[in-house]
């Protein structure tokens, strides 16, 4: 059953990671995941922030998809929608602890690549967009964290910022939109998950709305590498929680 602390810390993070998306349109999933799965299982949390993050990209792509790339992207589509389900199964049969060890390493690492901001030369782009693909549609299903493959495989491309959103947003809805099928499938989403999701969502919507004004008055640069830093810190908190450590 999920407590009324759960409620209402899990309100505080969701405001904070679509405060943080709103403004550098990244970091949801990255930021709510780990601290979410602190109050949760994990197999809660999961489908909870793939659901939102879905809506997330629903409400960007309403406003940028006359720069979507169909045709640029469709491999990498295809490729994660074929994976999601497998990394469904994996979240299914992968014990609570293991999947806080692989999330705390994997959003450890993302996080410090972006902060980076290298480039990765790519020599052939169709099976880059095929790997990159089945690379997100696996986090998607096993960790809701399907964003950092796809954006840095786009940012590797030179797009456009507005094309870059464009896309990204519509791969979100597509893949999300898959991903949730089958955790319908499985049995992931009961009463109980919905009932919190009907709280969380205006939640979210306020985060993001504030988040996207806040571009006006704060510098998105240094603020992208404030979150960075808090992913870090907060896939470092899940590692040890999955450990045991903490």
């Amino acid at each position: 059953m999920i407590t009324i602390n759960a409620l209402l810390i899990g309100a505080g993070i969701i405001l904070i990671a679509s405060f943080v998306q709103g403004l550098t349109s990244f970091g949801f999933a990255l930021i709510a995941l780990p601290l979410l799965s602190l109050l949760l299982p994990i197999q809660r949390v999961v489908p909870m922030i793939v659901i939102l993050s879905m809506l997330i990209c629903l409400l960007v792509l309403c406003s940028v998809y006359k720069d979507t790339n169909i045709r640029k992207i469709g491999l990498l589509i295809i490729a994660s929608v074929v994976m999601a389900p497998v990394g469904t199964l994996f979240l299914l049969i992968i014990s609570g602890s293991t999947l806080k060890i692989i999330t705390g390493i994997l959003i450890t690492l993302f996080a410090v690549f972006l902060m980076s901001g290298r480039i990765i030369p790519i020599a052939n782009e169709k099976v880059a967009y095929v790997l990159a693909g089945a690379i997100s549609g696996l986090l998607s299903g096993s960790i809701s964290v399907s964003g950092p493959p796809m954006a840095l495989m786009l940012s590797n491309q030179g797009m456009s910022k507005q094309m870059f959103r464009a896309n990204l947003a519509l791969v979100g809805v597509i893949l999300n939109g898959v991903t949730i099928i089958t955790f319908v499938y499985s049995g992931l989403i009961d009463q109980e998950m919905s009932l919190y999701l009907g709280w969380m969502l205006p939640v979210m919507l306020i985060g993001t709305w504030i988040g996207v004004k806040a571009v006006k008055y704060l510098n998105e640069q240094k603020f992208k590498k404030y979150s960075l830093g808090l992913i870090i810190l907060s896939g470092i908190w899940t590692l040890l929680a999955g450990l045991g450590v903490i």
